[in-house]
């Protein structure tokens, strides 16, 4: 930084005029004094900023004789000097501001640019910023002299100017009385600096909860019970009905909004969470004073004071769009059932009398067939109404599980011969086609707590799905083992065509398959793995799939803890 002699040193000497009588420096230790205590009373009394700087320009025009002193501050983007203070210069305070803060664009910007002062003793020999010069002169001033302002942390924050309507050069008096106001001014500064950013923090706050489409709030749960607002935004009156006044003054006015079931439960709903400090994720519904209902979803996060206050941070939005379309989604859910589960039946019963009256002609009761075509046409007849009986049964359990229907009989089921009726249902299908089946299981299979038919569907699908995809030559392994956690995985594992890795996420979709094209090789629905994967669920399960495509697939049920039986007979 350049010192105070060397400025007096590069400044010119010429033209200058001899130094005025001047006060005793008593009288202007005291006037300092004085004017550093009115500025600080004015701090103490909370006075805008404005004021106190304009004390402090006033001081700085008493102890410098003929300077018009104006006090400029940095702006919160650190990009503009804007003149705050400027009591004799009026006149000049638009052209002193939005001063940019770049050394070639003026004296002003270039204190806070280098951090340095500058003085320019006489306007006329000065030719670094002859815009600015011109302009200065238009204002009938002659001599101008800078110094920065350095707030509580050591940035600059500000510029005190000095300017002269006659050629001048600084005293060393002048620089002491100067310095000695600076730091107070950048108290002053700094302070102002922070309030604009707090100002700037509640207009952006302020903006966002008034275009949010939903509330903002802050509440407070003291230790004694009793629950307030602090904040709460204006988006509580387009969505209750009620203003921010009257719930900031009485809460009861947003709690008489909560519908009868959630107002029964919120008090003392609220009161647990704030002893947890469990976030708070509640869908309620909602009457507004004019008596619309709406569903809202709401959302806060806790934090605990020292004095044992909770303070709850959320928000609240309309759910009613939402929560009107699941309703209607349930609707035509329970509709799609309802009109599965009727049109099953009308099937059933004329597919069951196909079924049941092909095997009676193929048993011959009632006398020989004759010809032998007609037992290859009976056996198709029987194998297509089976088939289709299948796909019947797989899309009902599927509406059923959909539907929240399906019932669970739990009973201790052995998986060992479970695994081997399974294993003779699709033993002739896999001979016809070479694949070889392997079963790996414990020394003692446990018994699991399922429903049976359900855990033997799921394995037959696995297992059917398992022969069906694998090729002349491949082999299915059956396996079953005990996890560190204490649960089970049943595994089906094929040396098949393997599933795409893009295809995986998909593959326990309803209706979706593998060979997709109307010309498909694989006869399916693709409803198989769904039921697989809803059944391991209804058992508080789930179905694992890892698949190379061209090496094959392997298919885990894993069974929680709770459903491994170490001793069925204590049911």
């Amino acid at each position: 930084m350049t010192s105070r002699a060397e400025l007096r040193r590069d400044a010119p000497a010429t033209a200058l005029p001899p130094a005025q009588a001047a006060p005793s420096s008593d009288e202007l230790r005291l006037a300092m004094l004085n004017g550093q205590n009115r500025v600080i009373e004015l701090l103490a009394r909370g006075a805008p900023a404005a004021l106190s700087l304009a004390r402090v320009a006033e001081l700085v025009e008493q102890m410098v004789d003929g300077a018009l002193c104006a006090i400029l501050m940095l702006d919160n983007g650190n990009e503009h000097l804007d003149c705050v203070a400027a009591p004799s210069l009026v006149a000049a305070r638009e052209a002193l501001s939005r001063l940019p803060v770049r050394p070639a664009d003026g004296p002003h910007g270039a204190v806070v640019a280098r951090g340095e002062p500058v003085v320019i003793a006489d306007l006329l020999s000065d030719t670094l910023w002859p815009g600015w010069r011109r302009s200065a002169m238009a204002q009938g001033l002659r001599a101008l002299w800078a110094v920065p302002v350095l707030g509580p942390d050591g940035e600059v924050v500000g510029v005190i100017a000095l300017h002269f309507r006659a050629p001048y050069l600084p005293s060393a008096a002048d620089l002491r009385h100067v310095d000695a106001l600076c730091p107070l001014t950048g108290v002053v500064i700094a302070g102002e600096r922070r309030a604009r950013e707090v100002r700037s923090a509640e207009e952006r706050f302020d903006s966002l909860a008034a275009n949010l489409p939903g509330v903002i709030y802050q509440r407070v749960v003291r230790p004694d019970g009793s629950i307030r607002y602090t904040y709460i935004s204006e988006g509580v009156r387009d969505l209750f009905g009620v203003s921010p006044q009257e719930i900031l003054h009485n809460p009861q006015a947003l709690f008489d909004r909560h519908g009868p079931e959630y107002r029964e439960t919120f008090r003392q709903n609220l009161l647990a969470a704030s002893r947890e400090l469990k976030l708070w994720d509640v869908e309620a519904q909602m009457v507004t004073r004019d008596g619309q209902e709406k569903w809202t979803h709401a959302i806060a996060r806790p934090r605990r004071q020292p004095d044992g206050t909770v303070v709850w941070d959320g928000i609240v939005l309309d759910a009613t769009r939402l929560k009107q379309a699941n309703f209607e989604l349930a609707a035509a859910n329970r509709a799609k059932s309802e009109f599965l589960a009727n049109v099953s039946h009308e099937l059933r019963t004329p597919l069951n009398a196909i079924i049941g009256f092909s095997e009676i002609i193929l048993g011959e009761m009632f006398g020989p067939l004759g010809s032998g075509r007609y037992r290859d046409y009976l056996s198709d007849i029987r194998d297509s109404g089976n088939h289709l009986l299948g796909v019947i049964n797989d899309i009902l359990d599927l509406s059923k599980i959909e539907a929240g229907r399906m019932q669970v009989i739990e009973q201790p089921v052995e998986l060992a011969p479970t695994i081997d009726t399974i294993l003779r249902m699709v033993e002739e299908r896999a001979k016809a086609n070479r694949i070889a089946i392997e079963v790996a299981l414990p020394g003692k299979p446990p018994c699991v707590l399922a429903d049976e038919r359900l855990v033997k569907q799921i394995l037959i699908n696995l297992m059917s799905n398992a022969v069906k995809f694998t090729p002349a030559g491949g082999r299915i392994t059956v396996g079953a083992a005990l996890q560190a956690d204490g649960g089970i995985a049943i595994s089906v594992a094929d040396t098949g065509i393997g599933i795409p890795a893009e295809d995986l996420p998909m593959v326990c979709s309803p209706f979706w398959q593998i060979d997709r094209g109307l010309n498909r090789k694989f006869e399916g629905t693709g409803l198989g793995l769904s039921l697989c994967k809803r059944m391991a669920e209804l058992h508080g399960g789930r179905l694992e799939l890892q698949s190379e495509l061209g090496k094959g697939t392997t298919v885990t049920l894993h069974l929680p803890k709770g459903r491994v039986l170490d001793d069925p007979s204590t049911l």
